[in-house]
């Protein structure tokens, strides 16, 4: 065996731990570089051993993951491949993109039907009014849009005690027909009376004479889902004299918007 002098056994030595501590290297979660973290499938960051430095180390199997603050790999909120990816709703991709994001039904008016527009990520009628009331002065209500001028429904007026149709009232009552079909919005035929006789006759008179008039309607060609009928007898007059000219025109029937 070679003998060796102090110093230089002393320099084996030091050469020897130098070796043995290079060989150990940081104990883990600690690291000096990514080989240190490899057997973990992670990478050294500020000395630790984490998942992912950048999204590089987490979307290689899902392009959707993404290298949070934290250093681990989540998924990015509403990131998506495919429409399965978006219970409900869609995935909408740029053209030559891998991903998308989830959405609604739409993103514009150019996603939806014929008929329907975009609002708040589902397609709906595009509908700007339900009545008159809803557009601006010179304008009704058309198939649930503003148009100018239209059609107009005008009064029914009826004899004393009577809800039968008056022969000069059938004209009126197809030309509010004709109107009703035009605009395919739900209205409510309403019934009155004179003031002549009881509250409660009149109510029932008022109700025969609206009923009367939407058999009609529907007789024409009316939809019967869009009629609904009431009687406010002797509640709501035209005028309140006590002539018969103001009682003709109580003697009524008014078929408006509801």
């Amino acid at each position: 065996m070679p003998r060796f002098t102090r110093p230089v056994f002393a320099l084996l030595l030091l050469g020897l731990s130098g070796l043995f501590v290079t060989a150990c290297g940081p104990t883990y979660p600690a690291c000096d570089s990514d080989d240190h973290c490899a057997s973990h499938n992670q990478v050294c960051v500020d000395k630790q051993c984490v998942d992912c430095r950048d999204a590089s180390q987490c979307n290689k199997v899902d392009p959707c993951m993404v290298c949070t603050s934290g250093y681990t790999c989540a998924r990015q909120e509403r990131c998506c491949k495919t429409d399965l990816d978006c219970p409900g709703g869609r995935c909408w991709r740029d053209s030559g993109e891998t991903t998308g994001v989830c959405g609604g039904q739409c993103q514009s008016n150019d996603h939806c039907p014929d008929g329907q527009r975009c609002a708040g990520e589902q397609c709906v009628p595009d509908i700007s009014c339900n009545s008159d009331s809803d557009c601006s002065s010179g304008q009704r209500c058309v198939s649930g849009s503003c148009a100018e001028g239209g059609c107009e429904i005008s009064t029914i007026t009826f004899d004393f005690n009577e809800y039968s149709i008056r022969l000069d009232q059938e004209e009126t009552i197809a030309g509010n027909a004709t109107c009703l079909k035009e605009l395919m919005t739900p209205h409510r035929v309403e019934g009155h009376c004179d003031d002549r006789g009881s509250d409660e006759y009149n109510l029932a008179l008022g109700q025969r004479r609206a009923g009367a008039v939407a058999r009609q309607y529907k007789a024409l060609g009316v939809g019967e889902a869009t009629l609904s009928t009431i009687s406010w007898g002797e509640e709501r007059p035209m005028c309140t004299q006590g002539a018969e000219d103001c009682w003709n025109q109580n003697r009524r029937v008014e078929t408006v918007p509801r």
